[in-house]
C-alpha cells in the first residue's frame, strides 16, 4: 500500500520555501505588499475614525439628551414629535424613586419637553423647550453643566434660560441679555415671559446647540400650567450591561401606564445613519482591498510562470500537485501578512499622531457631519478590529492566490521541464 506521506512537504518546509521564493524577487514582493499595506492603513484609519465619531456621538446623546433610557406615559412616544402636553407623568417623586430602585440604575430625573418660540422683538424662531430638574437626580443623569461655554449653568430658583450657542448666535445674544419665550399652555392659552439668558451651552449636538432653550423644571411647569407634571423621566445606568438594566426597568414599570425606551430606540434615525455610513465606508474600502488582491493574484501568477521549470523539477522529484498549490497559497498568504502587519503599524502611527483630534471645523468650516459631535473628532482604535483586519487580509490574499496555485498545480512535469 502506498505511503500517503510520500510526495508531501511538511507545513514548515512549505513556509520556508515560500519565504525563499518571495525573497527572490524582493522588489515585486515589496510593491505588492505595499499595495496591501496601503489598503490596510485606509481600512484601519477609517474604522478608527468612524468608531471615534460613533463613540463620541453616543456619549453625547446619553450625556446631554437621552440618558440611557427614558420613561414616558403610555402613548407619548408615538406622538413625541408633536410634543403633546396631554400625556404627562404625575407623582414624579414617587416615580423617580421607583426607577432608582431598579438594580443598575444610577440616577433618574423628570423632564418637561414643550414647543416654544423665541423672540427678540424683531423676529421669532421656533425652539425645543426643555424643563430640567436642577440638583438631585438631574445632575446625576445629564452633564449639561460641563457644556457651558459662556456664563453659568442654571441654578435652583432661577427665573432664566440657558441657550444653545448656535441658537444664541442667531439672535446675537449672550449672558445677561434677555429673550422672550412664548408657549402654548396645556389649556391652549398663550403665555409669554421675558427671561434673562444666564449662559450658553455647546454640546456638539445640533438638536441642543441650534434648537433648544433650557429652563428650570419648576419654571416650565408654571409656564405650561402643568404643576407637578413632566413628559418623561430620564434615566442613567451605572455602567453595567445596558440591555439587562433596560429590561429590568421595563419589567419594573410594565404595569401602571408607562413605557420605557432606550436611547437607541429614541434615536432610531441616527442609528440608521450610522449603519448607512458604515456600509458606505465599507464599499469604498472594499474597492481598495479588491485592487490589492488583484495585485496579489498578478504577483503569484507571474511567479508561477517564471518558475515553471522549477515546478516541473519538483514534481518530477515526487512533489504532488497539492504541494505545489499549497506553496503558492502560502506565498499569497505571506504577502497578505506582511502587508497587513506593516499597514496596521502605520495605521496605529497615524492614529497616534492624531491623538489630539481632527478639527473638522478648521478643515471644512461649520459643516454638519450628521452626527451629534463637537467640531473635534478623536479616532478610537479597536484591538478586535486590528486583529480582524490582519486575519481577513491573510485569508483574502490566500484566496487571491487560488487561481495561480491551481494553474501551477496542473503543470505536467515533462512539459514544465521543457519550458524556456
Amino acid at each position: 500500500m502506498a505511503d500517503p506521506t510520500v510526495g508531501r512537504l511538511p507545513s514548515l518546509a512549505i513556509a520556508r520555501l515560500a519565504l525563499r521564493n518571495l525573497a527572490r524577487n524582493r522588489r515585486r514582493t515589496a510593491i505588492t505588499a505595499s499595495t496591501v499595506a496601503f489598503s490596510i492603513v485606509l481600512l484601519q484609519f477609517l474604522v478608527a475614525l468612524l468608531r471615534g465619531i460613533e463613540q463620541q456621538s453616543f456619549d453625547n446623546l446619553i450625556g446631554y439628551q437621552t440618558g440611557h433610557a427614558k420613561v414616558f406615559a403610555a402613548g407619548y412616544f408615538a406622538e413625541r414629535e408633536e410634543l403633546p402636553l396631554d400625556r404627562t407623568l404625575g407623582d414624579l417623586s414617587a416615580l423617580a424613586e421607583r426607577v432608582r430602585a431598579v438594580d443598575g440604575v444610577a440616577a433618574a430625573a423628570p423632564e418637561l419637553s414643550f414647543q416654544a418660540r423665541l423672540s427678540d422683538g424683531r423676529e421669532q424662531i421656533p425652539a425645543l423647550g426643555v424643563g430640567l430638574e436642577l440638583g438631585g437626580g438631574g445632575s446625576g443623569v445629564f452633564r449639561l453643566d460641563r457644556a457651558v461655554t459662556s456664563g453659568r449653568y442654571l441654578e435652583p430658583g432661577d427665573e432664566a434660560v440657558l441657550l444653545g450657542n448656535g441658537l444664541a448666535d442667531l439672535f446675537g445674544l449672550g449672558p445677561g441679555d434677555w429673550i422672550t419665550v412664548l408657549v402654548v399652555t396645556s389649556a391652549g392659552a398663550y403665555e409669554a415671559l421675558d427671561l434673562p439668558v444666564v449662559g450658553l451651552v455647546g454640546t456638539g449636538n445640533p438638536a441642543i446647540d441650534r434648537g433648544s432653550v433650557l429652563v428650570p423644571l419648576t419654571l416650565a411647569q408654571r409656564m405650561l400650567g402643568l404643576d407637578g407634571q413632566a413628559t418623561e423621566v430620564a434615566v442613567r445606568f451605572d455602567g453595567r450591561r445596558e440591555a439587562v438594566v433596560l429590561e429590568r426597568l421595563a419589567t419594573a414599570l410594565g404595569e401602571g401606564g408607562f413605557e420605557v425606551r432606550g436611547w437607541r430606540e429614541q434615536q432610531a434615525n441616527l442609528m440608521a445613519l450610522v449603519e448607512s455610513k458604515r456600509a458606505g465606508s465599507g464599499v469604498m474600502v472594499s474597492i481598495f482591498v479588491l485592487l490589492a488582491m488583484v495585485g496579489v493574484t498578478n504577483t503569484i501568477l507571474m511567479a508561477a510562470y517564471e518558475r515553471t521549470r522549477e515546478i516541473g523539477m519538483l514534481m518530477a522529484m515526487g512533489l504532488r500537485a497539492s504541494g505545489v498549490r499549497r506553496l503558492f497559497l502560502a506565498e499569497g498568504a505571506m504577502i497578505g501578512l506582511f502587508g497587513a502587519v506593516v499597514g496596521t503599524v502605520l495605521a496605529l502611527l497615524v492614529v497616534g499622531a492624531l491623538s489630539g483630534g481632527i478639527d473638522f471645523q478648521a478643515l471644512y468650516g461649520d459643516v454638519d457631519l450628521g452626527y451629534p459631535v463637537r467640531e473635534r473628532v478623536y479616532p478610537a482604535v479597536a484591538p478586535a478590529a486590528l486583529i480582524a483586519g490582519i486575519l481577513t487580509t491573510v485569508v483574502l490574499s490566500a484566496l487571491a492566490a487560488v487561481y495561480p496555485a491551481v494553474r501551477a498545480g496542473r503543470e505536467r512535469p515533462v512539459e514544465a521541464l521543457r519550458h524556456v
